[in-house]
C-alpha cells in the first residue's frame, strides 16, 4: 500500500477540519537545512537533484519531494510512502525531528504517528 503525506506549515489544531479557512501556510525552511535534518535522522537517505530524497533501508521505503517557493525556500514536502513496515514510524520521527506537522492523504486528517514505534 502506498500513500502521500504532505509536510507543511500547519496551525496547532487537533484536526485538519479546524484549520481556519483564511490560514495561509508559510515556507517550512530552507532546502539545505531541511536536507541536513533528513540526513541527520535518516543517514541512508539518498539526495538526488537537491529536490528529491530516497530512503530504502531497514523496513523504510520512502521518497520525499521538496517543493520550492523562491530560491531555496521550501514551501512544503511530500512524502511518498511506498511500503515498508517502518516507513510510518520514520515519517513520525522526521516530523518530530524537524518540528513540523503533516496532512495524511490516507486518513484525510493530520498525520498522527504518536502510537507508532518510533525507534529507528
Amino acid at each position: 500500500m502506498s500513500w502521500d503525506i504532505y509536510i507543511q506549515d500547519l496551525p496547532d489544531v487537533p484536526t485538519i477540519h479546524q484549520v481556519p479557512e483564511d490560514f495561509r501556510p508559510r515556507p517550512i525552511g530552507d532546502r539545505a537545512s531541511l536536507l541536513a535534518g533528513i540526513k541527520e535522522l535518516l543517514p541512508a537517505a539518498d539526495v538526488v537533484d537537491n529536490d528529491w530524497v530516497f530512503v530504502k533501508h531497514g523496513g523504510i521505503d520512502l521518497s520525499i519531494q521538496l517543493h520550492l517557493e523562491q530560491g531555496d525556500e521550501v514551501r512544503y514536502m511530500v512524502v511518498h510512502v511506498h511500503g515498508g513496515d517502518q516507513s510510518a514510524s520514520a515519517v513520525a520521527a522526521l516530523l518530530r525531528h524537524l518540528g513540523l506537522r503533516a496532512h495524511d492523504t490516507a486518513t484525510g486528517d493530520l498525520f498522527d504517528g504518536s502510537s507508532l514505534d518510533e525507534s529507528l
